[in-house]
């Protein structure tokens, strides 16, 4: 069977199944199979498939026709650059959470007070998307992150060209699913950055008792919990409830953490937080409720929907 044949037959099963985006999802899962990109699907149609390409082509599109995300099927997922190893036990990364990393990578290039070696932390890590971006932004462009001190302890600007009294970054990661962490795990390993950041496993900051971090970041779960029967079949009956359940306002994972937050901070601190529709004000409020002094910022993403917030201490 050829490849053209072959995809209008798995567009068909796909759409009798009701999948979104069918014919999307055939041609991905295709070109998984193959190895090819865009253009080849177009330019190669009349390939015809082996024995095993077309098994594995056909049992692809059975998952998939139950429903089961094309990135569990093939285990793998690109994120901010990064080829990461996904499955059941974490969320699948998400565009938007890129956001966030950005979000985190200027505010430290932008950098001008800090006192020692920038430290990190990422609550609920999963896959290790998020820490294990940062910890590749950091290993690869080294120079640009660095902070630099002055004789007079004030550190105005980040370092350039290898200049004496550079301070490292230190990025830390947790989630208390065990399965979680081990994704994180052969994430960091297969991308060699598994000294590059350290994982450890509890809810919240229960790994990290009796440490201080100068930022924060989290991407928690913050869907109302009665939101979660309207998910689309993909994400809700594929992907870890733990992952999405915000609880009934969506954000009780967020003030258990903002509950807790003053303890485990540096002065000067930062917090970012990933958050869903209409939370801004939300955030802000239990911001200002738990984090005294704290000044809170809500950036958009491209669709105009509160998605990034960002907590700012003196």
């Amino acid at each position: 069977m050829t490849v053209k044949s072959s995809l209008v037959k798995a567009y068909k099963i796909l759409q009798d199944a009701k999948v979104s985006e069918p014919e999307k999802s055939a041609d991905f899962l295709m070109r998984q199979v193959l190895g090819w990109d865009k253009a080849q699907l177009i330019t190669h149609s009349d390939y015809k498939l082996n024995d095993k390409e077309e098994k594995k082509f056909r049992q692809f599109i059975e998952r998939r026709s139950k429903h089961e995300p094309v990135w569990y099927i093939t285990g793998q997922i690109e994120f901010y650059g990064l080829d990461l190893a996904v499955n059941q036990n974490v969320l699948i990364p998400r565009p938007e959470t890129e956001l966030l990393v950005e979000q985190v990578v200027n505010n430290i290039k932008q950098l001008t007070n800090h006192k020692k070696d920038l430290r990190i932390l990422e609550l609920g890590t999963g896959s290790g998307a998020i820490s294990l971006a940062l910890a590749n932004e950091v290993k690869n462009k080294k120079e640009g992150f660095r902070v630099t001190s002055t004789p007079s302890g004030v550190y105005p600007s980040l370092a350039e060209n290898g200049q004496a009294g550079q301070n490292d970054i230190k990025i830390f990661a947790s989630d208390i699913s065990e399965k979680a962490l081990k994704v994180a795990k052969g994430n960091a390993k297969s991308l060699g950055l598994d000294k590059e950041i350290e994982l450890r496993q509890g809810d919240l900051f229960e790994p990290w008792k009796g440490e201080k971090f100068d930022y924060l970041v989290a991407n928690l779960p913050y869907i109302p919990h009665e939101e979660m029967k309207t998910l689309v079949l993909d994400i809700h009956h594929w992907e870890p409830r733990i992952a999405l359940d915000g609880g009934r306002e969506g954000l009780e994972i967020y003030e258990r953490l903002l509950e807790q937050a003053s303890d485990y901070l540096n002065k000067n601190y930062r917090i970012f937080f990933e958050i869903g529709i209409g939370q801004g004000e939300k955030i802000r409020n239990l911001a200002t409720k738990h984090i005294s002094g704290s000044q809170v910022e809500i950036k958009r993403d491209y669709s105009n929907i509160d998605r990034i917030a960002i907590i700012k201490g003196k």
